[in-house]
């Protein structure tokens, strides 16, 4: 397989130079190979509520927070962006000490999403719960629930910019400008214009602090939610993100330079990005690389 991806790489930076010579100055080795056959996961052991979205997965976290999961199923939003009309209605959150706690959304609000994720915003050693919310009157909107006073309560929320129908998928959680503050980033209506946008927690809100156009980490009907990647390619201590163009035939990587957020390298591709990106080891030297999953079956592969 490894002399495979080889030959195939002179025809992939043949076709591109400019692009290629970008990603290798990120420390990536871009090729273009058969998808791998058999994927490694690491799974805890779990046990999913009777009440658990059909398609959805839990966040499983470390520390105060051990499991949380959407729940609750409903078909009131009607939607249907991510490939029926089934939507949550609830949260259910098990803690490290066995307690479980729930929430109820107001009839008129949906978790339009497939996994929650778990990150420390505010750097007090407990976790918060990122989902993205959908409303008939507002849309999508990035929502941070917490534990507050042995309570599951709402902390904080992003824009409300969107309307009814419109969705925003999120990307990572990481410090991506350096500041010693963790930011949030997701890609704002994928299917139509997407705008990667990168938020930070202040008090109540999760305020904008950059934007840039043209990119797509979903498409209808899909339920991979993980068109995107958060790696610091060339150990600067500034994180990468990796995500598609709007059109998703070409991986864009853009980083934080100067204060500033910018495109660091590009690379076109022949087929479409259609499914999660993956991070691991492809060959054995210890350091991360990305597997992305393409229209025709095979994969680019950035080795590092």
């Amino acid at each position: 397989m490894r002399a495979a991806a080889l030959l195939l790489a002179g025809g992939l930076a043949a076709a591109g130079p400019a692009q290629a010579e970008g990603l290798e100055a990120l420390g990536f080795r871009p090729l273009v190979t058969e998808a791998e056959r058999e994927i490694a996961v690491d799974l805890r052991a779990v046990s999913r509520p009777e009440n658990a979205l059909p398609d959805g997965h839990p966040a499983l976290g470390q520390g105060e927070i051990a499991e949380v999961w959407l729940t609750e199923p409903t078909e009131r939003y009607g939607h249907a962006v991510l490939g029926d009309g089934v939507e949550a209605g609830g949260l259910l959150v098990r803690l490290a000490d066995g307690t479980s706690l729930t929430l109820t959304l107001p009839e008129n609000q949906v978790f339009e999403d497939l996994q929650p994720r778990l990150a420390d915003l505010d750097g007090d050693g407990r976790e918060e719960i990122l989902v993205v919310r959908s409303s008939q009157g507002s849309g999508g909107m990035l929502t941070a629930y917490g534990v507050v006073d042995g309570a599951l309560r709402l902390v904080a929320k992003g824009p409300e910019r969107l309307t009814t129908y419109r969705w925003l998928n999120p990307v990572g959680v990481a410090d991506f400008d350096g500041d010693g503050v963790l930011e949030v980033a997701y890609v704002e209506t994928p299917h139509i214009g997407g705008v990667l946008r990168i938020l930070s927690l202040q008090g109540d809100r999760l305020v904008q602090e950059a934007e840039a156009y043209g990119f797509s980490n979903h498409f209808i009907g899909s339920r991979a939610l993980g068109l995107s990647a958060v790696l610091d390619a060339d150990e600067d201590g500034l994180p990468e993100i990796l995500l598609p163009d709007a059109g998703r035939r070409a991986l864009r990587i853009m980083g934080f330079v100067g204060g500033a957020l910018r495109e660091r390298a590009a690379l076109q591709l022949d087929e479409q990005i259609v499914g999660d990106f993956r991070l691991e080891d492809m060959d054995g030297n210890g350091l991360a690389g990305v597997a992305i999953p393409l229209s025709d079956g095979r994969e680019l592969r950035l080795y590092r």
